[in-house]
């Protein structure tokens, strides 16, 4: 009777063991995917923001490389305004000129500070270096418009244009990564 007992009562601790590890690995097997599913939606939650931001980005920043352009395109007459506006004004017409240049270089620079920052908030790193190598090339773009302003020289047309040149080069780079950094799913323990 005794050995009955022993019996039942080690066939009720292997069941309870069991049942305990079951409940175990069935809570640590549950929390897992639970936790990388809510990694793969926080992943598909980042790209789709990234993807926003990039193509922000670039609608600005092809937006303020026209802008550039239009500014440059102005000289093509500038020779004749300058020179019937320094008649007219004197000497004051080229530091009105510089000033001018300078206030339009910077309001389409500001107009694409915003969607850099909202890039180099979401990364990834190499997005991040590109987005970097991107404001470069726009801020010597604008340089290279402001090149010579307020005198008879500008623009300065071989600047621009090599500046230009490196403007499309960053461009594109920054569209190799950004591509690069969307073709990669997300996964879960990543």
């Amino acid at each position: 009777m005794m050995s009955d007992m022993t019996s039942e009562v080690a066939s009720i601790v292997a069941a309870v063991i069991a049942g305990a590890a079951a409940l175990a690995s069935g809570f640590f097997f549950g929390r897992r995917q639970v936790r990388d599913q809510a990694a793969v939606v926080h992943g598909q939650w980042l790209r789709g923001q990234r993807q926003d931001a990039y193509v922000a980005l670039l609608d600005a920043w092809d937006t303020a490389v026209k802008e550039f352009q239009e500014e440059i395109d102005q000289g093509e007459y500038f020779d004749q305004i300058a020179a019937h506006e320094e008649a007219l004004r004197g000497p004051s017409y080229w530091e009105d000129h510089t000033g001018m240049m300078a206030t339009n270089v910077d309001r389409i620079s500001e107009g694409v500070q915003r969607s850099l920052e909202r890039v180099l908030l979401l990364g990834p790193e190499l997005v991040d270096k590109a987005c970097i190598n991107l404001d470069e090339a726009l801020k010597a773009l604008g340089s290279s418009v402001r090149s010579n302003s307020g005198t008879p020289d500008w623009p300065n047309y071989g600047m621009y244009l090599e500046m230009s040149l490196n403007a499309k080069k960053a461009r594109s780079a920054f569209l190799d990564a950004s591509r690069s950094s969307m073709r990669a799913a997300p996964r879960p323990g990543r």
